[in-house]
């Protein structure tokens, strides 16, 4: 057994599972099932003194001086950062702070396990079969590109609308419909794929619906919409949904990047 201590937290299944894979090979893995830090994190900290931890996707809100108790030696495993880790991390080395969803074999692989995971979502939420049905998938992104491979393999009509011109070129020149992601673009689908992590559907897109639209939101919080009023609307926000549908695949997954990373800083 390796030697090293770990401190792993978050609710998505996936940390539960990563947990279990690491305590295989290292000698103390401790699991908090939270995606808040609070007081026994901060204790465990103290105490512990974890060489590893291991943050949720979507960081939580880190209080100041939370990481001041650790060993010199440690590495933090990060997803998506927020402002106060970032000032948390300038007291740290710029070699203690790994960004796993940067990982390009991660980034891609994860993007497969969403588009499945959305695939199974319609199915549950909707009961029917996406073939020969209209679906407008919004950005052409790792994410977009698996769901648009996948829904076009499975005889479904994919229209891509994307902000870039370079992506809208390129879905094209993959032989997809693509346009600009613009209110008259959108009125025609029986349902819209989001991908953008920004709030982009305003009221403009909301006012130019001719008829109700299923939206399937996969980004990232806070979700694609900006408006209030939704009589015609269907949302439903699906994030995290490899950790939801396939939370064994998603943990090896991660479990095989973080510990790839881990090997690489102690080969340096």
């Amino acid at each position: 057994m390796i030697n090293e201590k770990w401190l792993i937290l978050g609710r998505d299944l996936r940390f539960k599972e990563l947990a279990l894979y690491l305590s295989l090979d290292y000698e103390q893995v401790i699991y908090k099932y939270t995606d808040k830090w609070n007081e026994e994190l901060q204790q465990i900290i103290e105490t512990e003194k974890p060489e590893r931890i291991v943050l949720p996707i979507q960081a939580p809100e880190i209080p100041r001086g939370a990481f001041e108790g650790l060993p010199s030696n440690a590495v933090i495993f990060v997803g998506k950062s927020n402002q106060s880790l970032q000032q948390e991390f300038l007291q740290l080395k710029e070699d203690q702070v790994i960004y796993y969803l940067q990982d390009e074999s991660y980034i891609w692989l994860n993007a497969r396990l969403t588009s499945e995971g959305m695939l199974r979502a319609f199915y549950d939420l909707e009961n029917t079969s996406v073939f020969d049905k209209s679906f407008c998938i919004t950005g052409f992104g790792r994410v977009a590109k698996m769901l648009a491979y996948m829904f076009h393999k499975l005889g479904a009509n994919v229209h891509i609308l994307a902000r870039s011109n370079s992506q809208i070129q390129e879905a094209i020149a993959y032989g997809y419909v693509a346009d600009q992601l613009i209110p008259e673009n959108i009125t025609e689908h029986d349902y819209l794929i989001n991908t953008i992590p920004n709030k982009w559907f305003t009221v403009d897109f909301y006012n130019a619906l001719e008829k109700k639209l299923n939206i399937f939101d996969v980004a990232s919080s806070p979700g694609c919409l900006n408006i209030e009023e939704r009589e015609k609307l269907i949302y439903t926000f699906l994030p995290g949904l490899p950790g939801k549908y396939f939370p064994q695949d998603a943990a090896d997954l991660l479990a095989q990047v973080i510990v790839r990373k881990n090997n690489e800083l102690k080969e340096e």
